[in-house]
């Protein structure tokens, strides 16, 4: 198998095995924040437990889900960067093959860590987004080895990195360009998205975003466990938060084998 339809493998496995959507019952603001309306204050201490078990029973379900195809993902990824039949040898005296060559094997190993490390949804996430980038930058490596331009790459959706790579918006048609943009079209342009997100924007629909777990306190101060977007954890609690789950980090890898992933208290 070359390195194209390798990629290609390894980036459609977790589409088949989790199809899309997922939900997020709780919290749902369509580019961040956490819903924080009162609740009825009718509602019961008991009622309020009940709540909090839903929630953890889902996002459980959402984890066990999640983590063996993260690690077949990773695993497949491992395979790639040593595989016989592709007819490449990285310890060559090439400094672009060996950057990108080094840098695949960092992503690997941190998308390893984060498998066995890992807290919460969006880290298993990260496992699978870095090792994507792993694989790419093989491919990048043994192009450059065989005189080839390396491949084009792109960021995941931010919405949800598992739902692949983000999609370019179609240009306006001629006579319309520079025109205003209404709220709609403002709001699908202001992250990278992919397809189906992007139009669920422009619908003026939420779209199926990734989920993590978080506590906040209730109008009597109590802690309460929610779900909520990925990316409405506050920045200095995830390294993921604003950078769909490490795609838009270069220093992804490396930040995570220093335990930068680990979340601290808020």
């Amino acid at each position: 198998m070359g390195e194209h339809s390798a990629l290609a493998a390894l980036r459609g496995a977790i589409r088949a095995a989790l199809p899309m959507p997922w939900s997020v019952p709780v919290g749902q603001v369509p580019d961040g924040g956490v819903d924080r309306r009162k609740p009825s204050r009718a509602r019961s201490r008991e009622q309020e437990r009940e709540r909090e078990r839903m929630v953890r029973a889902e996002w459980e379900a959402l984890r066990q889900r999640l983590a063996p195809v993260a690690a077949e993902y990773v695993a497949r990824a491992g395979e790639l960067l040593t595989d016989p039949h592709l007819g490449f040898t990285p310890d060559v005296d090439q400094g672009a093959v060996q950057r990108d060559y080094l840098s695949a094997v960092e992503a690997y190993q941190a998308a390893g860590k984060l498998l066995d490390e890992a807290e919460d949804l969006p880290d298993l996430v990260a496992a699978v987004v870095l090792a994507d980038r792993a694989a790419e930058r093989f491919a990048a490596a043994r192009a450059r080895y065989l005189g080839q331009r390396p491949p084009s790459t792109r960021p995941h959706c931010f919405y949800n990195p598992l739902h692949g790579h983000a999609t370019d918006p179609p240009r306006p048609p001629k006579g319309r360009r520079g025109r205003r943009l209404v709220a709609r079209e403002a709001a699908a342009a202001r992250r990278p998205a992919c397809e189906r997100c992007r139009l669920a924007l422009l619908a003026g629909q939420r779209p199926d975003v990734l989920p993590a777990l978080t506590t906040v306190r209730d109008e009597r101060g109590r802690p309460v466990t929610v779900l909520v977007p990925y990316y409405a954890l506050p920045r200095h609690t995830s390294i993921w938060a604003g950078t769909a789950c490490g795609s838009y980090d270069e220093d992804a890898p490396a930040r995570v084998m220093r335990g930068e992933h680990r979340r601290r208290t808020p």
